[in-house]
């Protein structure tokens, strides 16, 4: 094994680590080596475009909202690969729309990637998600990749369900429509209930998480990725294409810093995205991600970070 299948690795291992204690230790084993080929797909490919699809509305926020969990960890990789010439761009619903704005700005990238924002009704300010794929199968460089980051997906009976089980479809509109495409596709989630996890077993998801039987995403995609948060699955996914592409690795190794991944959380807090707090509190502007503070946060950041440096320090130059 080379230095670099072992740094993504544990890039893979480190975002995976049960900080929520949720138990997805069973399903983060289940996709285990998943990180490398699903990095590998972008870092290999002649022209890789990549649209990176977040927003997972929370109803029983207050107010409700967008969680912090995702937008953030969309912007982060996007700003990655936009600085080592990957052109990007995100995509959500009316719902979630402000936040992921609010996470382009945050990293500065709001000129350079566009959002694409998905209409949930006729008459509202988003787009026919027939008219976003079109979008993407067009122009100079064409969709290769569509990654889902902390996205809900819908359950075997259709509806999309929160980690208690409930139906958000209100909320929700149905993005699963991004993945139908001449492209590949790639989930991350921290739960089950997030599109691509139909890539694992429903039994699995039920044995061993709550509410997993009826909350389960039955939509696959091609690279199943599981995460204690989603956000640490994004960098983690930045890393291993940093170390997979040296030669402009170090492009994207100022955005695996913690200290930019801080920053985008702030920019999505302003804006109003919610979450829990260590007290299992209902979900409310903070700047905490599934009920964690930013120091709880902050060190995986660091260790991917320093896995990425080292790695592409001893890579071959020229």
């Amino acid at each position: 094994m080379d230095a670099a299948t072992r740094a993504i690795g544990l890039c893979e291992d480190l975002a995976a680590h049960d900080v929520q204690r949720r138990n997805i230790g069973p399903l983060a084993a289940h996709v285990r080596g998943t990180l490398l080929p699903a990095a590998r797909s972008v870092a290999s490919h002649p022209t890789p475009s990549v649209a990176i699809v977040t927003g997972f509305f929370l109803i029983h926020g207050e107010p409700p909202n967008c969680e912090t969990d995702g937008p953030p960890g969309a912007a982060h990789l996007a700003a990655g690969l936009a600085a080592a010439g990957i052109p990007c761009r995100l995509a959500t619903d009316v719902f979630s729309a402000d936040v992921v704005k609010s996470a382009a700005s945050g990293a500065g990238i709001e000129h350079i990637v566009p959002v694409d924002v998905v209409s949930a009704n006729d008459g509202d300010d988003g787009l026919p998600i027939d008219r976003v794929r079109e979008r993407w199968q067009g122009g100079p460089t064409p969709v290769s990749h569509v990654i889902s980051i902390e996205r809900c997906g819908p359950s075997a009976d259709g509806l999309p369900r929160d980690a208690r089980g409930v139906d958000i479809s209100s909320r929700n509109a149905p993005l699963e429509g991004l993945y139908r495409g001449d492209w590949v596709t790639i989930g991350i989630g921290d739960l089950g209930n997030e599109l691509g996890m139909g890539s694992l077993p429903g039994d699995l998801v039920a044995r061993n998480i709550r509410n997993g039987e009826a909350l389960w995403c039955t939509v696959p995609c091609d690279y199943p990725l599981v995460s204690g948060i989603s956000n640490w699955g994004a960098a983690a996914l930045l890393a291993a294409i940093a170390i997979l592409k040296a030669d402009v690795g170090h492009l994207m190794l100022p955005f695996l810093r913690p200290s930019f991944a801080e920053r985008l959380l702030e920019a999505v807090f302003r804006a109003g995205a919610v979450a829990s707090d260590a007290t299992g509190s209902p979900p409310a502007p903070r700047p905490y991600v599934d009920g964690l503070s930013w120091p709880s946060l902050a060190g995986t950041y660091q260790e991917i970070h320093q896995v990425c440096e080292r790695t592409l320090a001893l890579a071959p130059t020229g």
